[in-house]
Protein backbone atom coordinates (compact mmCIF):
# COMPACT_ATOMS: atom_id res chain seq x y z
CA UNK A 1 0.00 0.00 0.00
CA UNK A 2 1.47 3.47 -1.30
CA UNK A 3 1.42 6.33 1.76
CA UNK A 4 -1.29 8.50 2.35
CA UNK A 5 -0.12 12.34 3.25
CA UNK A 6 -2.78 14.37 5.31
CA UNK A 7 -3.24 17.67 4.74
CA UNK A 8 -5.29 19.71 6.96
CA UNK A 9 -7.61 22.93 6.09
CA UNK A 10 -8.10 26.62 6.88
CA UNK A 11 -7.52 27.05 10.65
CA UNK A 12 -6.92 23.61 11.34
CA UNK A 13 -4.41 20.82 12.56
CA UNK A 14 -4.04 17.38 12.16
CA UNK A 15 -7.08 16.70 14.84
CA UNK A 16 -9.12 17.28 11.58
CA UNK A 17 -7.77 13.74 9.97
CA UNK A 18 -7.09 11.80 13.05
CA UNK A 19 -10.78 9.93 13.07
CA UNK A 20 -9.49 8.16 9.49
CA UNK A 21 -6.33 7.70 10.61
CA UNK A 22 -7.80 5.57 13.42
CA UNK A 23 -10.33 4.14 11.19
CA UNK A 24 -7.23 2.83 8.47
CA UNK A 25 -4.68 1.75 11.16
CA UNK A 26 -8.14 -0.66 12.10
CA UNK A 27 -8.06 -1.74 9.09
CA UNK A 28 -3.94 -2.36 8.48
CA UNK A 29 -2.72 0.62 7.29
CA UNK A 30 -0.09 2.34 8.91
CA UNK A 31 2.07 4.48 6.43
CA UNK A 32 1.00 7.59 6.66
CA UNK A 33 2.63 11.41 6.23
CA UNK A 34 1.04 14.90 7.40
CA UNK A 35 1.78 17.97 6.28
CA UNK A 36 1.42 20.85 8.20
CA UNK A 37 1.50 24.44 6.82
CA UNK A 38 2.26 27.52 8.46
CA UNK A 39 0.20 29.82 6.46
CA UNK A 40 -3.35 28.53 7.46
CA UNK A 41 -5.33 31.65 7.63
CA UNK A 42 -5.05 32.66 4.03
CA UNK A 43 -1.86 35.34 4.91
CA UNK A 44 -0.15 33.27 2.01
CA UNK A 45 -1.43 32.19 -1.66
CA UNK A 46 -2.29 28.60 -2.24
CA UNK A 47 0.50 28.48 -4.73
CA UNK A 48 2.83 29.54 -2.15
CA UNK A 49 1.35 26.61 0.48
CA UNK A 50 1.69 24.75 -2.39
CA UNK A 51 5.27 24.40 -2.95
CA UNK A 52 5.74 24.40 0.71
CA UNK A 53 4.26 21.40 0.22
CA UNK A 54 5.94 20.19 -2.09
CA UNK A 55 9.41 20.93 -0.31
CA UNK A 56 7.74 18.81 2.87
CA UNK A 57 7.38 15.80 -0.06
CA UNK A 58 10.90 16.10 -1.73
CA UNK A 59 12.69 16.52 2.40
CA UNK A 60 10.24 13.46 4.23
CA UNK A 61 8.20 10.84 1.80
CA UNK A 62 10.71 8.38 0.32
CA UNK A 63 8.27 6.31 -1.16
CA UNK A 64 7.97 6.89 -5.35
CA UNK A 65 3.83 6.77 -5.31
CA UNK A 66 1.53 8.56 -2.73
CA UNK A 67 -2.48 9.31 -2.15
CA UNK A 68 -3.48 12.14 -0.72
CA UNK A 69 -6.45 13.12 1.69
CA UNK A 70 -7.04 16.26 2.01
CA UNK A 71 -9.58 18.44 4.51
CA UNK A 72 -11.18 21.83 2.55
CA UNK A 73 -8.83 24.16 1.69
CA UNK A 74 -5.80 21.27 2.13
CA UNK A 75 -7.73 19.93 -1.20
CA UNK A 76 -7.23 23.31 -3.48
CA UNK A 77 -3.41 22.76 -2.12
CA UNK A 78 -2.92 19.62 -3.03
CA UNK A 79 -4.28 20.16 -6.65
CA UNK A 80 -2.04 23.09 -6.75
CA UNK A 81 0.79 21.48 -6.03
CA UNK A 82 -0.42 18.96 -8.66
CA UNK A 83 -0.26 21.71 -11.53
CA UNK A 84 2.90 23.47 -10.09
CA UNK A 85 5.33 21.55 -8.32
CA UNK A 86 4.36 17.63 -8.48
CA UNK A 87 7.72 15.52 -7.52
CA UNK A 88 5.91 12.64 -6.30
CA UNK A 89 3.37 10.05 -8.40
CA UNK A 90 -0.26 10.84 -6.85
CA UNK A 91 -2.29 7.93 -7.22
CA UNK A 92 -5.59 8.88 -5.74
CA UNK A 93 -6.81 11.98 -4.22
CA UNK A 94 -9.89 12.37 -2.26
CA UNK A 95 -10.82 16.00 -1.24
CA UNK A 96 -12.84 16.03 1.81
CA UNK A 97 -15.23 19.28 1.31
CA UNK A 98 -12.67 21.10 -0.31
CA UNK A 99 -13.95 24.11 -1.73
CA UNK A 100 -13.81 23.42 -5.88
CA UNK A 101 -16.03 25.87 -7.04
CA UNK A 102 -14.98 28.89 -4.34
CA UNK A 103 -16.55 29.56 -1.03
CA UNK A 104 -18.80 32.76 -0.58
CA UNK A 105 -17.49 32.77 2.49
CA UNK A 106 -13.61 33.58 1.08
CA UNK A 107 -15.58 37.16 0.32
CA UNK A 108 -14.94 38.39 4.27
CA UNK A 109 -11.54 38.98 3.96
CA UNK A 110 -9.17 40.04 1.46
CA UNK A 111 -6.07 38.04 2.14
CA UNK A 112 -3.83 36.31 -0.79
CA UNK A 113 -5.16 32.55 0.39
CA UNK A 114 -8.42 33.47 1.12
CA UNK A 115 -8.71 35.06 -2.47
CA UNK A 116 -7.64 31.63 -4.05
CA UNK A 117 -10.84 30.15 -2.51
CA UNK A 118 -13.25 32.90 -3.83
CA UNK A 119 -16.07 31.76 -6.48
CA UNK A 120 -14.49 32.03 -10.06
CA UNK A 121 -10.93 33.25 -8.60
CA UNK A 122 -8.25 32.54 -11.21
CA UNK A 123 -6.84 29.55 -9.62
CA UNK A 124 -9.78 27.73 -9.17
CA UNK A 125 -10.33 28.12 -13.06
CA UNK A 126 -6.64 27.22 -13.71
CA UNK A 127 -7.21 24.16 -11.48
CA UNK A 128 -10.33 22.69 -13.21
CA UNK A 129 -8.41 22.79 -16.63
CA UNK A 130 -5.54 21.21 -15.47
CA UNK A 131 -7.50 18.38 -13.71
CA UNK A 132 -9.59 17.58 -16.58
CA UNK A 133 -6.45 16.60 -18.47
CA UNK A 134 -5.05 15.12 -15.84
CA UNK A 135 -4.21 11.35 -15.17
CA UNK A 136 -4.86 11.18 -10.79
CA UNK A 137 -8.09 9.60 -9.62
CA UNK A 138 -9.34 12.60 -7.79
CA UNK A 139 -12.97 11.77 -5.12
CA UNK A 140 -14.26 14.86 -3.73
CA UNK A 141 -16.32 13.98 -0.81
CA UNK A 142 -19.32 16.94 0.17
CA UNK A 143 -22.14 17.80 2.15
CA UNK A 144 -24.81 19.84 0.81
CA UNK A 145 -25.12 21.17 4.83
CA UNK A 146 -21.82 22.78 4.57
CA UNK A 147 -21.60 26.19 5.88
CA UNK A 148 -17.59 26.91 5.43
CA UNK A 149 -17.66 25.82 1.73
CA UNK A 150 -21.08 28.07 0.85
CA UNK A 151 -22.83 27.01 -0.85
CA UNK A 152 -22.32 23.30 -0.02
CA UNK A 153 -22.71 22.06 -3.47
CA UNK A 154 -19.09 24.38 -4.21
CA UNK A 155 -17.40 21.07 -2.80
CA UNK A 156 -18.84 19.10 -5.04
CA UNK A 157 -15.92 18.61 -7.94
CA UNK A 158 -16.68 18.70 -12.15
CA UNK A 159 -13.87 16.10 -12.90
CA UNK A 160 -13.38 12.82 -10.97
CA UNK A 161 -15.52 11.32 -9.14
CA UNK A 162 -17.86 12.88 -6.26
CA UNK A 163 -19.48 11.44 -3.24
CA UNK A 164 -22.21 13.23 -1.30
CA UNK A 165 -22.74 12.51 2.50
CA UNK A 166 -25.22 14.19 4.95
CA UNK A 167 -23.04 15.30 7.53
CA UNK A 168 -24.69 18.37 8.94
CA UNK A 169 -21.61 20.14 9.26
CA UNK A 170 -18.06 20.75 7.73
CA UNK A 171 -16.01 20.36 10.59
CA UNK A 172 -18.67 16.89 11.45
CA UNK A 173 -17.65 15.56 7.69
CA UNK A 174 -14.27 15.00 8.24
CA UNK A 175 -15.08 12.31 10.86
CA UNK A 176 -18.41 10.86 9.46
CA UNK A 177 -18.31 7.38 9.07
CA UNK A 178 -19.33 6.95 5.58
CA UNK A 179 -16.58 9.05 4.55
CA UNK A 180 -13.75 6.92 6.27
CA UNK A 181 -15.09 3.83 4.47
CA UNK A 182 -15.45 5.80 1.18
CA UNK A 183 -11.94 6.46 1.26
CA UNK A 184 -10.77 2.72 2.45
CA UNK A 185 -12.49 1.34 -0.32
CA UNK A 186 -11.47 3.45 -3.03
CA UNK A 187 -7.43 3.43 -1.97
CA UNK A 188 -7.88 -0.23 -3.24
Amino acid sequence: MDPILFIHGFAGDKKQYQSIIKYLRKKGINNFYEFSYDNKYGLASIKVTAKDLSEFIAENVKEKNINIVAISQGGIIALTYLKYYKNKNVKKLFTLCSPHKGSSLAKIMNLPGLIDLQPHSKLLRELEIFVKKSKVDIYSIYTPFDLMVFPGWNARSSYGKNKIIFAPAHPLAFSWPSVKRFIYKNLF
